[in-house]
Formats: C-alpha cells, sequence, structure tokens
C-alpha cells in the first residue's frame, strides 16, 4: 500500500504543478503499466481476486522497499 499512497501523492503533484496534461499522462502510463501485469498474470493461470492482487504487487511493490 505504500507504493500505491506515494504514487497517489506523486500523481497529486504533478497535477498541481504541472497542469492536467502532465498529470493525465502519467497517470496513464501508471494505469498501462497496471494493465500490462494483470495480463501476463492473466496468461500465466492467474485467476479473479488473486490475479488483481498480483498485478497490484507487480505494479506498486516497489513501495514496500521504502
Amino acid at each position: 500500500m505504500i507504493g500505491a499512497g506515494a504514487t497517489a501523492i506523486a500523481l497529486t503533484v504533478v497535477f498541481v504543478f504541472l497542469g492536467p496534461g502532465w498529470g493525465s499522462a502519467v497517470a496513464g502510463i501508471v494505469a498501462g503499466w497496471f494493465l500490462i501485469a494483470l495480463i501476463v498474470v492473466l496468461l500465466r493461470g492467474g485467476r479473479g481476486r488473486d490475479a488483481a492482487r498480483r498485478a497490484f504487487i507487480a505494479t506498486f511493490g516497489w513501495g514496500e522497499w521504502m
């Protein structure tokens, strides 16, 4: 959850200081990374909530090392 929170704070900062165009671009990149991770998990046999959890960890798990 730390990674998701840090990402939300970073997105807020980008929206405030660089505007909605850049904020939307960064949010789209994060969403795209999550979708790619979810597709990979689903192709490798993940199902349902477990697949979403594993994709979430692949996207935001870096926050556990902060």
